[in-house]
């Protein structure tokens, strides 16, 4: 999140001690050297997430708590990478998603009412998984300097087990490959990080996420 490119969904904004990525409905704080409650609570908008990792204060965790922060429903992210070709797979085709198939995707899997797929812009670009030419999954990559980073990988209950997940991060990997940054950086959740480590994804640490519920009540 610290290191992908400026978009309408994702803008890094270094400040002193962590990096502050607003968005336009949420905030989140990340490589986080330092705890400023106050000043990031003066500029977060919407929900705001805080990612401790392995290089994040010590007393860090015990002071949002104490702030009245409490652990996200997803408490833990893996972070990941991989530099070497993700395995093929065979009946599934991926190409280039609508924004109406991104929102409808999203709605069934997770339940509750998707923000809008932004613009389309030359950082975010999302992909679209089918089976037998029926949507099955959809995906999203945000372009690093040096690398692309996995966003938002979604696939219909119905179609799961059928390699879907697996065919959206090799079109992504490809993608990576085509602007010369061959290297996928995901923060996976428990249900990716298994089938990451079957393609070849190496991982490096984990993140502890934080929400903000004091400081969302006042946006």
């Amino acid at each position: 999140m610290a290191y992908v490119l400026p978009s309408p969904s994702f803008v890094p904004q270094e400040r002193d001690g962590y990096v502050l990525v607003a968005g336009p409905r949420a905030t989140w704080v990340v490589r986080v050297r330092r705890v400023d409650i106050d000043a990031v609570r003066a500029e977060a908008i919407g929900r705001t997430e805080w990612w401790l990792g392995p290089s994040s204060p010590p007393d860090a965790e015990a002071t949002l708590v104490a702030a009245g922060f409490v652990r996200d429903e997803v408490p833990t992210l893996t972070g990941m990478t991989c530099v070497r070709e993700p395995p093929a797979t065979r009946g599934v085709e991926v190409r280039a998603a609508t924004a109406a198939e991104v929102f409808a995707t999203e709605r069934e899997v997770w339940g509750s009412e998707p923000s809008p797929p932004p613009a389309a812009n030359d950082v975010e670009h999302h992909f679209a998984a089918l089976v037998e030419g029926e949507l099955a999954g959809t995906a999203r990559a945000v372009d690093m300097q040096n690398g692309v980073a996995l966003m938002g990988g979604v696939v219909r209950p119905v179609f799961r087990r059928r390699g879907v997940y697996r065919a959206l991060v090799r079109a992504r990997w490809e993608h990576a490959v085509a602007r010369k940054t061959p290297l996928l950086v995901v923060q996976a959740g428990d249900m990716s990080a298994p089938v990451l480590d079957g393609l070849g994804f190496e991982r490096h640490c984990e993140l502890r996420l934080f929400v903000d519920v004091r400081g969302q009540a006042r946006t």
